[in-house]
């Protein structure tokens, strides 16, 4: 079982997670949280603030880089008139009043409709978070993906002549899409916030292992034939994941 400690390192805090079985230290950074070090239960504190002291350009370099992204990629509020990617559309959110008991989200092609029933309705339900705002958000896009997605796995497949063993739906925060050795393959749900060309790219991509477990250059062309655009798919899926951070259980 790892023990915790934190303390004040220049402007940041951080947190010591200390293992029995650690040999070396590590150190891992997220947006706005501490940073994460994990060290053996026998290293010194002195040491691991020398380690952050070799460390500290390439935290500082990382923060700022998270700063950037932030910038870029505001926190969503899931209140009226803000804005949410779908397939790569902006849709605006619309709160609006319905006679069913549930809360449900519906789309239209501008607008993502949070319909809040009639029972809890107030004059502020339009410019407040409504407590169950995201998980319905999140469940409309996850079933919206799981259609989506599943139909253009088929697509690809008669196209390539490429048939997976089984289609799995997860969700990473990095990660599209994998397949392993057994012709299984999973996809990111969150990839519905992304242009239908970027959706195929990663379809595309995961079926091609199915004939090349590997990244040779037999596997890049034979991704090409599908998908010319290729590598102005990767750069956006690199450029653009945080599009996704709105769906991501607070």
């Amino acid at each position: 079982m790892s023990e915790t400690e934190k303390f004040q390192f220049a402007d940041w805090s951080v947190e010591v997670h200390r293992r029995a079985f650690r040999r070396t230290v590590g150190i891992y950074l997220s947006p706005q949280k501490p940073i994460k070090v994990v060290a053996a239960k026998s290293t010194p504190t002195k040491e691991i603030v020398s380690f952050l002291l070799l460390k500290k350009p390439w935290i500082e370099k990382n923060f700022q880089k998270f700063k950037r992204l932030e910038e870029q990629f505001p926190e969503k509020k899931f209140v009226s008139l803000e804005t949410f990617p779908f397939l790569g559309t902006e849709r605006t959110l619309k709160v609006v009043i319905t006679f069913q008991k549930k809360p449900f989200v519906s789309l239209t092609e501008e607008h993502l409709l949070l319909h809040i029933p009639r029972d809890e309705w107030s004059a502020d339900t339009v410019w407040q978070e409504h407590p169950r705002a995201l998980e319905q958000i999140r469940q409309f896009y996850k079933r919206e993906a799981e259609k989506l997605l599943l139909s253009r796995i088929q697509f690809w497949s008669q196209e390539m002549s490429l048939f997976p063993s089984q289609v799995k739906f997860r969700e990473q925060r990095t990660r599209w899409g994998s397949c392993n050795s057994s012709g299984v393959i999973s996809l990111n749900w969150r990839l519905i916030v992304f242009a239908p060309q970027i959706i195929d790219y990663v379809i595309i991509h995961e079926l091609a292992h199915l004939k090349h477990m590997n990244h040779s250059n037999d596997f890049w062309s034979l991704v090409k034939v599908f998908h010319p655009n290729t590598d102005s798919s990767i750069e956006i899926l690199k450029q653009h994941y945080r599009q996704v951070e709105f769906l991501s259980m607070k």
